[in-house]
């Protein structure tokens, strides 16, 4: 089995954009494509930024997956998942892509509380004179208790 990092460097021999920083850096410059090469080395032919392996863009997406899911800490926040990466990895945007990526994570939006709607006082129906023709019981069952009640039951008319 290949090691994360021996996936990253074998992605990055390949990648278009680590390839021009290198030939680059090799002549002496110090920028390419909003990139400050100054803390910028080769070593080995993988290309290393402030002393972190430089992931691809191919790499990035898989990579994040693989923290943000760690079982020690499943579906992390933004800032637990850019700490953990950020000590081994580096990356045009990190943080910016980190934070799409769980925003867009299903499990984490279906976990956390909405924050689209005001809650507001819920307002009593209006109780008709009529007699009802039908009626439809449904009771939600085995619940957890709350204040010593475990069930719901809903009637519809």
């Amino acid at each position: 089995m290949i090691s994360i990092q021996n996936q990253i460097i074998v992605e990055n021999w390949t990648n278009q954009l680590c390839f021009n920083i290198w030939i680059i850096m090799k002549q002496n410059r110090r920028t390419c494509q909003d990139i400050d090469l100054d803390n910028c080395k080769v070593l080995d032919e993988v290309l290393w930024k402030d002393d972190k392996l430089w992931v691809s863009q191919s790499m990035i997406i898989w990579l994040i997956r693989e923290a943000h899911n760690l079982l020690i800490n499943e579906h992390s926040d933004m800032n637990w998942t850019l700490n953990l990466l950020r000590w081994s990895y580096c990356w045009l945007k990190m943080r910016t892509t980190i934070k799409r990526y769980i925003q867009n994570c299903y499990v984490c939006c279906r976990s956390k509380a909405s924050k689209d709607q005001i809650n507001q006082l819920l307002k009593s129906l209006l109780i008709l004179e009529q007699q009802w023709q039908n009626i439809s019981l449904d009771f939600i069952i085995n619940l957890s208790e709350s204040d010593e009640n475990n069930a719901i039951l809903t009637v519809i008319n």
